[in-house]
């Protein structure tokens, strides 16, 4: 997969923590206002505006995460799977029993889905570099893209073991090193030599 779908993944995988990410943040940010009524001195009342200011900032970038998700999405056909999937939380087996489709079905739409809502990103502004540039920092989004990141590389591990056994079975021969013999033309003749 290349990197800018592992980043917009993350962004997909993200979506169902933000609120709860969001309240959490909330919260510390209120205990840490009471905390500052009890500070004596300035310094540590410094110290803890300005972790209430990180947090708020956090919780800004939260929604701003949130709110590119969902317009990423948007509404095209092409990435209504995408909307059942990551933002009602739906796994790939339910989506299949809902729509009666195969479950490889479900899987070819999610990544077509993936696809249209990566470009959407793109003609919006958002590619895999400003997206790192934007989200990059945020704790939620790095530990999502690492998830995404090791799930790929297992994946890829897998096809590669798959491989060798494919080429060990069939005796050395894979649809990646087979090659057909080809008619070679002999003295710029149109016929093919036997």
């Amino acid at each position: 997969m290349e990197d800018k779908f592992l980043v917009t993944k993350a962004l997909l995988e993200c979506y169902p923590y933000i609120e709860d990410m969001h309240d959490a943040l909330s919260r510390s940010a209120e205990k840490c206002a009471a905390d500052g009524f009890y500070a004596i001195f300035a310094s540590e009342q410094m110290r803890l505006y300005e972790q209430i200011m990180k947090y708020n900032n956090r919780k800004t970038g939260l929604y701003n995460m949130k709110y590119l998700t969902e317009e990423g999405v948007g509404g095209s056909a092409l990435t209504a799977i995408l909307r059942e999937r990551y933002l009602k939380e739906k796994s790939a087996a339910t989506l299949s029993a809902e729509n009666g489709i195969p479950l490889r079905t479900v899987y070819r739409r999610l990544e077509a889905g993936h696809a249209a809502f990566t470009s959407r990103l793109e003609e919006m502004g958002f590619d895999k570099k400003r997206l790192l540039k934007e989200f990059g920092n945020e704790p939620l989004f790095l530990s999502m893209l690492k998830r995404v990141i090791d799930e790929e590389d297992e994946k890829e591990r897998i096809r590669d073991a798959l491989l060798k056994v494919n080429v060990e079975a069939f005796g050395g021969l894979s649809r990646h090193n087979h090659r057909r013999s080809r008619p070679h033309r002999d003295s710029g003749d149109d016929r093919v030599s036997a």
